[in-house]
């Protein structure tokens, strides 16, 4: 799922080979429990939100927040900032792309850059 939201970016950086995502991704996953990709493969995540699409419903900047519960018990939330796909978008492709995924502190809460105190744990909010 995480290739289909990719944007050039991330694609650029592994050459457009999803397969090379996959080995980074399972590597995170089995090094850090808390990371986006371990909670996203092993643990359990619900949606906390629906889609906040900025500027209305023709917005092409849109956010969401996702609570996850890793496999160790602990807990996180992830807000997500998408971005609308410029140009044609083929039928059947997806009109958007994660432009980044923000983690929370141990609280859950999410703090601007250099704020708060991040719970000690070196997450960086935004």
């Amino acid at each position: 799922m995480m290739w289909t939201f990719a944007g050039d970016t991330t694609k650029f950086i592994f050459k457009n080979n999803l397969t090379d995502f996959v080995e980074s991704a399972l590597e995170t996953r089995d090094q850090f429990p808390t990371s986006f990709y371990h909670v996203a493969m092993d643990g359990n995540c619900t949606w906390e939100t629906g889609t906040i699409r900025v500027g209305g419903e023709g917005g092409w900047i849109a956010t969401r927040v996702m609570a996850s519960v890793s496999t160790d018990g602990r807990k996180r939330r992830w807000q997500w900032e998408m971005r609308r796909r410029r140009g044609y978008v083929a039928p059947g492709d997806n009109p958007w792309y994660v432009e980044s995924i923000g983690s929370s502190d141990r609280k859950g809460e999410f703090h601007p850059e250099g704020g708060g105190d991040g719970g000690g744990d070196g997450e960086i909010g935004f």
